[in-house]
């Protein structure tokens, strides 16, 4: 009696134990799988002023640091033109954008991106024109009845601005007219020292690397002419986006230092020395550079 007794005691006090053991169990799975929702999403995108390819390759130690900075996962996507950047961030398919003056001021008019941060020299950014040395072509005016490349239509320093300082100066419409897009800095660079055109326009920055780098022959190009200042790249960031996130995202470039090892690596692979906030209203002369050129209503 006294062993029956017994089984009729332990075998509910055995499935009590269990259904303890399974709810504490699950509790565990269920705080294990929310964890990963802890962490924040930072979607990221750049124009591609050269190969895209190329720029994922090299901006890997930033997505580095700016997990690091901001305690979010960062991914990066870099399209193969400017536009398709502007649609990303005007359609919340990205959160913050590296985009030129002009694309800027394109998603600024479509979805108010906010400006968030700029390297000190897009505040004073120049175009250089390049042709081959000994091709008669010395100034703007000399661009008559020549061949002429663009980079990306969307450039600001690739063609917005370029056709802006152009028209200042009177250059034969017909040029500008017949201009071929080579889509990129780097191709306009190469299509003028291969001969391709006579001559072209692009970022000052590019022009210079890739001379630094070996990969554009200074015996085969030339610059003849350099435009005035104005403002182009800039980091924004989309509407609605967590505050708290992009002002983590902006402070992790402005607390770069060239006075610190690891950070002056990262201020040489973007071409910087520091970074500043940026301005909605600094972009106004490229809005008008758009309205006269007929790019922007």
């Amino acid at each position: 009696m006294m062993h029956k007794t017994t089984n009729r005691i332990a075998f509910p006090l055995i499935s009590m134990l269990t259904a303890a053991l399974l709810l504490v169990a699950g509790c565990a799975n269920s705080g294990s799988s929310s964890e990963p929702s802890k962490t924040p999403t930072l979607r990221l995108s750049m124009i591609p002023t050269t190969d895209p390819g190329k720029i994922l390759r090299e901006s890997q130690p930033l997505v580095a640091y700016l997990e690091k900075e901001t305690g979010a996962k960062v991914e990066l996507t870099v399209p193969t033109n400017y536009a398709a950047v502007v649609e990303a961030i005007a359609n919340d398919q990205v959160d913050i954008a590296y985009l030129g003056g002009f694309t800027y001021v394109q998603a600024s008019r479509r979805a108010g991106v906010v400006p968030l941060v700029q390297r000190e020299r897009d505040r004073n950014f120049h175009s250089v024109f390049i042709t081959q040395p000994g091709s008669g072509i010395d100034s703007l005016t000399d661009l008559k009845g020549h061949t002429f490349a663009f980079g990306d239509v969307n450039s600001t320093s690739g063609h917005l601005m370029p056709e802006y300082f152009m028209r200042q100066s009177n250059v034969d419409p017909d040029v500008i007219a017949k201009a071929f897009y080579s889509g990129g800095h780097d191709a306009t660079a190469l299509s003028v020292a291969n001969k391709k055109v006579d001559a072209g326009a692009l970022d000052e920055t590019v022009f210079e690397k890739m001379t630094k780098e070996g990969k554009l022959d200074p015996g085969k190009v030339k610059i003849f002419y350099t435009t005035p200042p104005f403002f182009d790249y800039v980091w924004a960031a989309r509407k609605g986006i967590d505050p708290q996130l992009t002002e983590r995202f902006s402070n992790a470039f402005l607390k770069l230092s060239a006075g610190d090892a690891t950070h002056k690596q990262l201020l040489d692979l973007l071409g910087a020395t520091k970074y500043q906030r940026a301005d909605n209203s600094d972009y106004d002369k490229l809005r008008q550079a758009a309205r006269d050129a007929g790019l922007m209503k």
